[in-house]
């Protein structure tokens, strides 16, 4: 399993990564949207954003929150061929995400059911890294951090929410850099 393989050091080269998806159940759900930003020596360097047609309707309250409806991925890749693009993106950088068991859940259930080979890519979850050093806030959810930044990025896209997630992470490891 992906999730388990936790970075416990911060570091400056990563992939900071966010998905779309049609639900809460990766066996169920389908991913619509990947969005990956890569940072050497915390600078961004290279940004991956694919719209994933997930071959059934997706539903109208996804359509409400993120803005992707049927005809905006009427005509990009499937999985199958998004999957392997993110795959060779990431290389071997930790990967960066808000909630990651949640996006990596997704990654994993779709590598198994293609037969691809498995990630094993670090990963740092900043809703951990949030809860450690963002206090005065009441929750730790990527909207309610936004807001408390005041980042005027949009929400609910994939690139927008990974500019929002570094954000969270540069600001968590200056704080932690404080703390040692």
């Amino acid at each position: 399993m992906i999730s388990l393989n936790k970075e416990k050091k911060l570091v400056d080269d990563y992939v900071v990564f966010d998905l779309e998806t049609t639900g809460f159940d990766p066996k169920r759900a389908k991913i619509i949207e990947i969005g990956a930003l890569k940072y050497r020596n915390n600078e961004l360097i290279e940004e991956l954003s694919i719209l994933v047609n997930p071959c059934s309707p997706i539903p109208e309250v996804i359509t409400m929150i993120t803005g992707i409806d049927d005809e905006l991925v009427s005509n990009a890749i499937t999985i199958k061929e998004a999957l392997p693009k993110f795959i060779s993106f990431i290389e071997d950088l930790p990967l960066i995400a808000h909630n990651s068991s949640f996006d990596l859940s997704f990654i994993e259930e779709n590598i198994n059911n293609l037969g691809l080979p498995m990630i094993t890519n670090k990963n740092i979850d900043t809703v951990s890294l949030a809860r450690k050093y963002i206090k005065g806030v009441y929750n730790h959810k990527l909207e309610t951090l936004k807001n408390y930044f005041r980042l005027t990025y949009s929400s609910h896209r994939s690139i927008e929410d990974c500019l929002t997630t570094n954000h969270v992470y540069q600001y968590c490891k200056s704080k932690a850099m404080v703390k040692n």
